[in-house]
């Protein structure tokens, strides 16, 4: 639905039943859903919560260990942008720059420096110790990890039963590689 129509919509729907407030927007599974699928509002909520842990955070690091520390960011902060991340996958950069900024962020924590400060020599340990990837690596190994399950059949049959090898495909397709603009015969 475009979101012309959807705003049309609303407003008939809010003349309808005054009593009722209408959202753009739907959470399910801690997604936030627009009608644009932007995920912008995902998000947007995705990182205020993740900074406000690492400002909750900063105040008791001082008082802890690094890997207490390092415990507490995986547990409060990476899994939230790791929860559901492979709904973003082909998003522009600059929409998953906002959550790329927030593991620069974590590891100013972890590695005490200043709130400001650049973190190019930190991200050598980010990717080797941490494994920490930049989201849209993250992305693609998600989504990488998803489909070998499902070609291993090491997953739900619902979701092995979408996925299948150019290879077995009935009709002899020629496919375009985005990628090089090479021709694939199937």
């Amino acid at each position: 639905m475009a979101s012309g129509n959807l705003q049309r919509l609303i407003l008939r729907l809010s003349s309808l039943f005054p009593h009722i407030t209408f959202s753009t927007c739907v959470h399910d599974h801690s997604v936030v859903l627009d009608p644009e699928l932007t995920f912008s509002h995902h998000i947007n909520l995705i990182a205020r919560k993740c900074y406000h842990q690492l400002r909750q955070l900063r105040v008791v690091s001082r008082s802890l260990t690094h890997q207490s520390t390092l415990t507490l960011v995986h547990a409060f902060v990476t899994s939230r942008i790791d929860c559901c991340s492979s709904l973003l996958v082909g998003l522009p950069i600059g929409t998953l720059a906002r959550l790329d900024r927030i593991p620069h962020s974590a590891a100013r924590l972890l590695g005490r420096l200043p709130k400001f400060s650049s973190i190019t020599a930190y991200k050598p340990y980010m990717r080797n110790v941490l494994h920490w990837l930049p989201i849209s690596q993250q992305i693609h190994y998600r989504i990488t990890a998803m489909v070998s399950q499902c070609v291993l059949r090491c997953t739900s049959s619902y979701l092995y039963d979408l996925c299948c090898p150019v290879s077995v495909l009935v009709a002899p397709w020629v496919l375009l590689s985005a990628a090089r603009s090479e021709l694939l015969e199937g």
